[in-house]
């Protein structure tokens, strides 16, 4: 397959011959549909292979794959680069035309005129270019929720009153204004903590300073710390940004200082996904023994309902690039996905014992790897297991879903996530589970997630909840051997930005062997409603406004002990409480064998006890508070020089050389 192939041809050739009457084809379902003929006629005993030339290849609807496209275990599918080669499948189109208009660049676009195309992302020399948005830089602050009175136009709407508080809010004089251009097309992004809302406007009360929209958050819209305008024309003022004019069908771009478009390649997406894997998960006919290796992914889009969006929690509505129902055995490996609108890839249903490795993915809209759903399904067969995530570079995700997991594991077990480094603007690199309590049990155990380097998480607005997160009973899961540094919260949520936290419900986790270092709400965190978990043999280190926290949720009910093991641990700091409580309710856990140190020779204090007070609850009978003698710990070395009297308390030093992507030859 070529860039300059034609599917008139037979395929067989990796150039056209010097008639040209024969050569490759020039796209990847003449290639699908080649592979069927083929073995319709014969059984093959070896890989059927599809060589893909470098180019560009415009992929505006998806690839579809089905079960009749699938391999055999001795005869895998395989579309894969040509040797040295690295070939893009596109879902974007480029825009040409540019034209000067004072300080801006404009762009004529007739299919956006007549409706047939509108995107909401653009590409400029390779780079993500921000839409026009107001105010250009911060956020604007709420001024209340609106009324309620019957007598205001408020009472002639269709919404029910008790929807008002998350479909309306009061704003201040002149933060937004009835005279936009296109108003209809200007999306408020309210910042709600570990997500957003993206809201679409209905109605502006410049007079009374009310906005109701046409649809609603999770949560009242007075539950955030700010908001802003996105799309917005009259913010146009910033270099890089952008304003796609609906009804005139024309792009508006300001460029940056020297830039000049005409003479840079600008692209905008057109398609939403680029590759789909459809096996028929209730007749258990899967497609299977499929790789995809060495091809580039890029540029989608994504699209916003007439009631806008939400999402409760890690952004999990919005598509992917690559997506997958009732897939078997199949492989992504050493590809690239970048520039995408929404997540890189997602095994949704019926998807078992499928690898996604060594691929680089940034600069997305969402988050990287999607498994499972956020339901339990009724039956086995339907419930996505023993994906293998090993070995990849997510870099650079959440620039439209602002509150997206690196890698999310919804209801499916026997997961492994591995040797991974993830790093960006995502709310957690890892999280894994979705019940919040202990019923109804789900789905998600016996998950491993070990040897994954996560760092500078959380740059984004929204900062980051932790690293690596658990949720809900998952017995047999295992967060070890972990490398996480330099964890980041939004100025709004001081209290988010932990290294490993354990939320609601969470039984039967073990947590060991990992280093964390300048998380700033500290290394480790877990709901009082979990139970049976331990936490042993970590580093915990240089959080800046705690090191600790055992927060949040008592079970209903008759108390219930809490019933964790923390042990072996070495918690090292220099500022900020070592537990972020003044006090517990309750002390029934098991903690000992730790060893605690701030340096400078401050006080070491446990919330508001003595160290003395604190062995007298039964929590560090045999605990130390000690210098743990680490080599240099100020430049990451957290080896422990013979001397550490953490050895005497049997805590193992930790092995960090095989923590990221391996190489490979």
């Amino acid at each position: 397959m070529a860039a300059d192939g034609n599917d008139q041809r037979s395929g067989t050739l990796p150039a056209p011959n010097a008639q040209r009457s024969d050569g490759p084809f020039a796209t990847l379902q003449r290639a699908r549909d080649a592979i069927r003929g083929l073995r319709a006629k014969q059984a093959f005993e070896r890989p059927l292979v599809v060589m893909v030339r470098a180019g560009t290849y415009p992929m505006l609807q998806p690839f579809v794959l089905r079960p009749e496209d699938s391999g055999t275990e001795a005869s895998p599918v395989v579309y894969q680069a040509y040797p040295g080669e690295k070939p893009t499948i596109s879902g974007g189109r480029k825009i040409t035309g540019w034209r000067a208009a004072g300080k801006l660049w404009t762009a004529d676009l007739p299919e956006v005129k007549s409706g047939k195309w509108y995107f909401r992302q653009l590409f400029v020399g390779g780079q993500r270019r921000l839409r026009a948005r107001f105010p250009n830089k911060g956020v604007l602050t709420l001024a209340g929720l609106p009324p309620k009175d019957s007598g205001s136009w408020m009472g002639n709407l269709p919404e029910k009153k008790s929807d008002w508080d998350k479909r309306g809010f009061r704003f201040k004089p002149g933060d937004l204004r009835k005279d936009w251009t296109n108003l209809e097309d200007v999306e408020i992004v309210v910042l709600q903590f570990w997500m957003e809302a993206r809201l679409r406007i209905k109605h502006i009360d410049e007079k009374n300073h009310v906005a109701v929209f046409t649809g609603g958050s999770w949560r009242p819209l007075t539950w955030s710390w700010g908001y802003y305008a996105d799309n917005c024309f009259e913010g146009l003022d910033t270099p890089g940004s952008w304003y796609l004019d609906r009804k005139k069908g024309v792009l508006f771009y300001h460029p940056l200082p020297g830039e000049d478009i005409a003479s840079v390649e600008a692209v905008a997406p057109v398609a939403r996904q680029l590759v789909r894997l459809e096996g028929d998960v209730p007749g258990a006919k899967p497609v299977e023994q499929v790789t995809l290796r060495g091809l580039r992914f890029a540029y989608t889009d994504w699209t916003l309902p007439p009631e806008g969006y939400m999402c409760v929690q890690a952004e999990i509505t919005p598509p992917a690039a690559i997506h997958a129902d009732g897939a078997a055995a199949c492989r992504i490996e050493q590809c690239e996905l970048e520039h995408l609108g929404a997540w890189g890839i997602e095994l949704r249903r019926g998807c078992r014992d499928n690898a996604i490795v060594r691929n680089l993915m940034r600069d997305l809209g969402a988050g990287c790897v999607k498994i499972g759903e956020p339901k339990n399904c009724e039956h086995d067969a339907q419930e996505t297991c023993r994906t293998l995530v090993s070995d990849n570079r997510f870099l650079d995700a959440g620039h439209v879903y602002l509150g997206s997991a690196g890698v999310w594991i919804g209801q499916s077990s026997a997961n492994t996530v591995s040797h991974n480094e993830i790093a960006g603007p995502l709310m957690w690199a890892v999280s894994a589970g979705w019940t919040w309590s202990y019923f109804p049990l789900q789905r998600a155990r016996d998950n491993v997630i070990e040897f994954n380097h996560a760092h500078h998480v959380g740059t984004g607005i929204l900062g980051s909840h932790c690293a690596i997160y658990a949720l809900g009973t998952s017995p047999g899961t295992v967060i070890r051997n972990n490398y996480i540094h330099h964890v980041y919260h939004s100025e709004a949520w001081r209290g988010a930005g932990e290294g490993i936290i354990l939320d609601n419900g969470c039984c039967g986790i073990l947590v060991e062997n990992n280093v964390v270092h300048e998380a700033v709400a500290g290394g480790f965190g877990t709901n009082f409603n979990c139970f049976g978990n331990i936490i042993v043999n970590n580093v915990f280190a240089y959080g800046t406004e705690y090191q600790l926290t055992v927060y949040g949720d008592q079970p209903s009910g008759p108390r219930q002990p809490k019933g964790e093991v923390f042990a072996r641990n070495i918690v090292l700091w220099k500022e900020g409480p070592l537990i972020k409580e003044a006090d517990w309710p309750d002390f029934s856990t098991l903690w000992d064998y730790n060893l605690y140190w701030r340096e400078g020779g401050g006080p070491v204090t446990f919330m508001k006890y003595t160290f003395d007070q604190w062995k007298a609850k039964g929590l560090g009978r045999h605990s130390l508070v000690a210098d743990p003698k680490f080599v240099d710990p100020a430049k990451g070395n957290y080896a422990l020089k013979p001397d550490s009297p953490a050895l005497g308390l049997g805590f193992k030093p930790i092995d960090l050389s095989q923590v990221g992507p391996r190489k490979h030859e």
